[in-house]
């Protein structure tokens, strides 16, 4: 008999295994001991694996979640640009919600946390500055120079500066009692942010003398009037006060002003118009001191001083001008150089970046127009926002 007897065909109807063949009663094939300890060998394999890549699977989730990364991270930050900004998101954020959330490390564009701003609003009381018709009381400059200071403020303040104002009314301020409450206000600010270099006897010998001239509130040198500001060249309390607020880098002065411009023998205006941007400098400041004329009589008159911040001056100065014409082209100049040196008071006596900002002619149809526009006005104060976000972001 043939042992080879082929295995029954279903299909053609052959018989089929007892459905009720128990598993015990089937035929098991005979392994030998290295067949199964291979086969052992090989599930553990697999097991490990597979362990491997559940374990290394959930670590990956964690660290993309987050949770290793450090708690001041922000998902999103916005840089400071001169005229956009850059955004970098999570990848996990949705494509319909890219509205950046605001965390204590994120920076905002325009936003001014942090810095401060010192607005002197020129002229005031018996003070009438520049006018339009000439020589009227009508238009007249401390009006312009107070309402575009409390709009100043008022954006400045929106972005999270920090604003001071030396003159809030309709009074009389002499210039070197603005230029006394400045250093006073820096004094405050260095003392805030502890660094004020001064000892206790010190600081109240400082304090007393600006505000002895305040209390004095006159510009003439007989009456004390200048303290110490009196005089060329810088004296050593002047100098102490200088070499401190070089260090307030996040502080700036603005100073507010209209111009004007007729004609000497009919009264007439001249086609003069448009913002100027006023700085001081070193080379400026000593080569106007060095000329008799611009002597204070029986002043002292003390060797030409070099230390002031002339390249942040300028930087600021231009920046300021760019934002403004190029938000409100009508305040373009049609001077020759529009951003220039000049020895005013208040920027000559102080050692803070700033300005004297020539807002427009008051003479001329067109700035006019926009002085007397508040809504016109509230676009110069946004740009001047914008600038000074942009040269904070600089230096």
């Amino acid at each position: 008999m043939n042992n080879k007897q082929p295995y029954p065909d279903h299909r053609k109807g052959a018989n089929k295994p007892n459905p009720t063949r128990t598993y015990s009663q089937t035929r098991r094939p005979v392994r030998s001991k290295s067949e199964i300890a291979r086969r052992i060998f090989m599930a553990k394999c697999i097991i490990f694996l597979g362990l491997v890549l559940v374990l290394g699977g959930g670590v990956y989730l964690l660290c993309r979640s987050g949770l290793f990364s450090k708690k001041t991270a922000s998902p999103t930050e916005v840089v400071l640009s001169s005229l956009s900004s850059v955004t970098s998101e999570a990848e996990t954020t949705p494509p319909e919600d890219t509205t950046p959330e605001v965390t204590e490390t994120t920076v905002l564009p325009g936003d001014l946390s942090g810095y401060y701003v010192i607005l002197d609003p020129g002229h005031g009381g018996w003070d009438r500055g520049t006018a339009y018709p000439y020589n009227s009381d009508q238009n007249e400059e401390p009006t312009y120079t107070i309402k575009i200071a409390n709009l100043l403020s008022e954006e400045l303040k929106s972005r999270g500066a920090t604003v001071y104002v030396t003159r809030t009314d309709d009074e009389y301020y002499s210039l070197y009692y603005r230029i006394a409450e400045t250093h006073l206000i820096c004094m405050d600010i260095a003392k805030e942010k502890g660094i004020l270099p001064f000892s206790e006897e010190r600081e109240q010998d400082l304090r007393e003398k600006l505000e002895e001239v305040k209390r004095i509130n006159d510009n003439s040198y007989d009456k004390g009037g200048m303290g110490l500001m009196a005089g060329t060249g810088v004296g050593e309390d002047l100098k102490a006060l200088f070499e401190m607020e070089y260090q307030l880098t996040d502080v700036v002065f603005i100073s507010i002003h209209l111009n004007a411009d007729y004609d000497e023998s009919t009264h007439e205006p001249v086609d003069h118009h448009g913002i100027e941007v006023t700085y001081v400098t070193d080379d400026s400041v000593n080569t106007y001191e060095s000329k008799e004329s611009n002597r204070t009589a029986g002043a002292p008159v003390r060797e030409a001083y070099n230390g002031r911040p002339n390249e942040r001056n300028l930087m600021f100065c231009q920046t300021l001008y760019d934002y403004i014409t190029k938000d409100t082209p009508n305040l373009k100049s049609n001077m020759d150089k529009p951003v220039y040196t000049a020895n005013w008071a208040v920027t000559r006596k102080i050692g803070l970046t700033g300005t004297l900002l020539e807002f427009g002619f008051i003479s001329h149809e067109t700035d006019r127009t926009i002085l007397q526009d508040e809504a016109a006005l509230k676009v110069v104060c946004s740009s001047i926002g914008d600038s000074l976000a942009e040269y904070f972001s600089k230096i």
